[in-house]
């Protein structure tokens, strides 16, 4: 898996942390409902599912906060999250 091997990456290069950038692929759903930092949290406390933001948490990556214009996407509404993943082995 594509996480894992940017895991081990990580872990030999002896780096602190990853950082990275999804976008938050369901948020059209929501748009009308909520701000995206609300549709973030949700996601981030179980309460809703978001394909992208879902797997990264699941795969140990950390929320930080939600960027705007990310990148040209209608799904996400350009939103994404920006999120961390901290190499405890260092």
């Amino acid at each position: 898996m594509l996480y894992d091997e940017r895991k081990r990456l990580v872990i030999t290069l002896k780096l602190r942390r990853m950082i990275a950038g999804g976008r938050l692929f369901n948020y059209s759903n929501y748009s009308n409902q909520m701000s995206a930092e609300d549709y973030a949290k949700k996601v981030v406390e179980g309460k809703l599912h978001d394909p992208v933001l879902s797997f990264e948490i699941a795969n140990g990556f950390r929320f930080i906060k939600v960027l705007s214009d990310y990148l040209d996407d209608v799904r996400s509404l350009n939103y994404a999250s920006f999120i961390e993943w901290l190499n405890l082995n260092r």
